[in-house]
C-alpha cells in the first residue's frame, strides 16, 4: 500500500501566507514555515531549496488569485465593479489581503531564484499590468499621460486600500459603510477625471 506524505507543498506555501500577513515577511523562516505547518523543518526542506523559494511560491499565489478575481474585473473599464471586487476579495480572503500588505511591493529575494521561478514572477506581473493598461484603455475618458493612469490606480487600488488597511491589520471585520464611503469617492474622482479630461 502507498504512503502519501502528510504534508506536501501547498501546507508550505498556506503556511508562508499566514506567517507574512500575520508578522511580517521578514519573519519568514524555513523553520517558522515548519512550526506553523506542524511538520518536522526537514519535510520543507525536502520540498524547497530556500526561504526565497518558498516565498515565491506564496507571492505567486497570492497575486495570481489577486489577478483573477479582483483585476481580471478591470478589463470592460468598470471602476466600480474592480473596486467592488477588492472588497469582496478582502472580505473573502483576509490573510491574502494582509499578506499583500506586509509585502508593500514584491519581496526583496535577492535574486536567490531559479530561472524558471524568476521568469514566472515577471509573468505574473505582466499579466497584472496587462489588466491595468485593458482598464485604462477601455475608459472612455481616459488619456494616455502619466497623470490619468495616477488616477486610475487612485480609484482602483490607493483609496480601497487606504480605507480597509485599518481592519485588515487590527483583524476587524470590514464594515459595509465603507462600501458607501469609497462608492461617493469613486464616482467624485471619475467625475472630476472626466471633466479635466474633456477641457
Amino acid at each position: 500500500m502507498v504512503r502519501l506524505a502528510k504534508f506536501n507543498e501547498n501546507h508550505f506555501i498556506d503556511s508562508a501566507i499566514t506567517v507574512a500577513a500575520q508578522c511580517g515577511v521578514a519573519a519568514v523562516s524555513m523553520s517558522a514555515i515548519a512550526v506553523k505547518a506542524g511538520a518536522p523543518i526537514g519535510s520543507v526542506y525536502h520540498r524547497f531549496d530556500s526561504r526565497n523559494a518558498i516565498l515565491a511560491r506564496a507571492w505567486l499565489r497570492v497575486k495570481s488569485d489577486f489577478r483573477e478575481e479582483v483585476a481580471s474585473l478591470w478589463g470592460g473599464g468598470d471602476t466600480w465593479a474592480g473596486v467592488h471586487g477588492l472588497l469582496d476579495w478582502c472580505r473573502r480572503k483576509p490573510v491574502y489581503a494582509r499578506f499583500l500588505l506586509q509585502c508593500e511591493d514584491s519581496p526583496d529575494f535577492n535574486g536567490g531564484l531559479d530561472d524558471e521561478l524568476q521568469a514566472a514572477l515577471e509573468q505574473e506581473q505582466a499579466a497584472l499590468d496587462a489588466c491595468f493598461t485593458r482598464c485604462a484603455a477601455a475608459m472612455p475618458d481616459a488619456g494616455d499621460g502619466d497623470g490619468d493612469h495616477l488616477v486610475l490606480k487612485f480609484m482602483l487600488i490607493d483609496a480601497p486600500v487606504a480605507v480597509v488597511k485599518p481592519y485588515l491589520t487590527q483583524e476587524r471585520a470590514i464594515p459595509a459603510s465603507v462600501d458607501a464611503m469609497l462608492r461617493a469617492s469613486h464616482d467624485a474622482v471619475r467625475g472630476w477625471a472626466a471633466t479635466t479630461t474633456t477641457h
